[in-house]
């Protein structure tokens, strides 16, 4: 672990707690565009962070397009400025009006 991501002081935080290194969640998305070859050949799907900041990072990287698993994620994207998104799994019952207000 390089120093600069190492916790000096942890009695301060919340167990259990989630950290983010943005420059880490950056570097992975500039390589996911390179690896790809462009913004336009990705659709990462939130399933994996469901976090509208790695949202909004993605977004302002140039990466446009979504894939969700669930209506709640979809919102998500959407209340975080994302307009491209493939919900990946059928809709049924009451889901059906829930993805038509979201649309």
């Amino acid at each position: 672990m390089d120093s600069i991501h190492r916790i000096k002081e942890t009695s301060e935080l919340l167990s259990p707690s989630l950290l983010i290194y943005r420059d880490v969640v950056r570097e992975n998305l500039l390589e996911m565009i390179k690896i790809a070859r462009g913004v336009d050949r990705l659709r990462p799907h939130v399933k994996t962070h469901k976090m509208a900041d790695i949202v909004q990072m993605s977004l302002a990287e140039g990466i446009t397009k979504f894939k969700c698993a669930t209506i709640a994620e979809a919102e998500m994207v959407a209340a975080s400025g994302g307009n491209d998104v493939l919900l990946a799994y059928p809709l049924v019952g009451p889901n059906v009006r829930r993805f038509a207000r979201l649309a």
